[in-house]
């Protein structure tokens, strides 16, 4: 495993190309309101009709070769000023426009017309739908939905290397006597206290240069500011756990001894938003394997308190 965390790096890349819309961002944004929900991201005015869907993919045909954001948020039916303020609208925006000159094709899926872009027919998110009206028009909440559970099943993904890195980050944190106390022990802290060594991140210019297991990981300012923020890392929260519970082999125990985190180390990661930046819960110790469960609506407040590592039958291990 990489220790430098450029698997979470190309997974975050494969999980913009699964996404593959200018919108994903927009459903995958990072807000203080816990209670955030995909449909406050729709227009307050209806996407425009068309009298048969032939006329909606020529619509979207030339509005996306146009390059006008606004015009394909209208389109959709999404708010313009939210969409446009997310990252990554432009790469995204040319990456359709790049896909709909190699190909375009409609398949009927369940009543509904889902476009096929470039040459790996990859589905466009939002399918065209007929109304009551009988006319036809860009499905924006399906469409949103669907974005929500390509970005949730991405986020998963990239989080689970996330915690097999952490796993290496931590062992390699070990090789060294990081406070000088004569004792190698495994780092209690994600982020390290400013001017030390006590987590897995610290700034390397202010240690002449030197990595820190996770300093790849955190290179964008972005990321770190939201790291220490509390806001997460790609829609996920983690926290370290310091004691194991009697549902696991072993038994229960602190990892912990006389300050120092030596016998063990933990890891749980929880979405930042139910149901939108992901939906499983997950923990994992030194032996590496991962265990996952759905804590359901009240995911934020359960996994907030969850401090030791004691996954019993109702968490699972993560096939891989």
């Amino acid at each position: 495993m990489n220790t430098d965390y450029k698997n979470i790096l190309r997974s975050l890349a494969c999980a913009a190309v699964v996404s593959g819309t200018a919108l994903a961002s927009v459903v995958h944004a990072q807000t203080a309101d816990e209670n955030m929900s995909i449909s406050d991201f729709a227009s307050a005015q209806e996407p425009p009709t068309f009298a048969t869907p032939e006329e909606a993919v020529d619509a979207f045909k030339s509005t996306v070769e146009g390059g006008d954001v606004n015009k394909l948020t209208t389109l959709l039916g999404l708010d313009a000023a939210k969409t446009k303020s997310s990252d990554g609208v432009t790469e995204a925006y040319a990456d359709i426009k790049a896909r709909l000159k190699e190909k375009l094709d409609v398949q009927d899926v369940n009543g509904r017309k889902v476009l096929e872009i470039g040459g790996e027919r990859w589905p466009f998110p939002f399918p065209i739908s007929k109304g009551d009206d009988g006319k036809w028009a860009f499905d924006t909440f399906v469409g949103l939905e669907e974005v929500a559970n390509r970005r949730v099943g991405a986020n998963e993904l990239s989080t689970i290397d996330t915690i097999h890195d952490y796993v290496a980050a931590q062992e390699q944190y070990a090789l060294a006597d990081h406070d000088d106390d004569g004792v190698l022990e495994y780092a209690q802290k994600l982020i390290s206290s400013e001017g030390t060594q006590d987590g897995l991140y610290w700034p390397a210019e202010a240690f002449g240069g030197e990595e820190s297991p996770a300093g790849t990981a955190l290179a964008d300012g972005e990321d770190l500011k939201a790291a220490k923020a509390g806001n997460g890392f790609h829609g996920y929260r983690y926290r370290i756990l310091t004691h194991q519970g009697d549902a696991i082999a072993g038994g229960a125990y602190d990892y912990v001894i006389n300050g120092n985190m030596v016998a063990n180390f933990g890891l749980v990661a929880w979405p930042v938003h139910y149901g939108i930046s992901g939906v499983k819960t997950f923990v994992v110790n030194k032996n590496g394997i991962i265990y996952e469960v759905d804590l359901g609506d009240d995911t934020s407040n359960i996994a907030a308190k969850i401090e030791t590592f004691n996954p019993n039958d109702d968490w699972q291990a993560v096939e891989e």
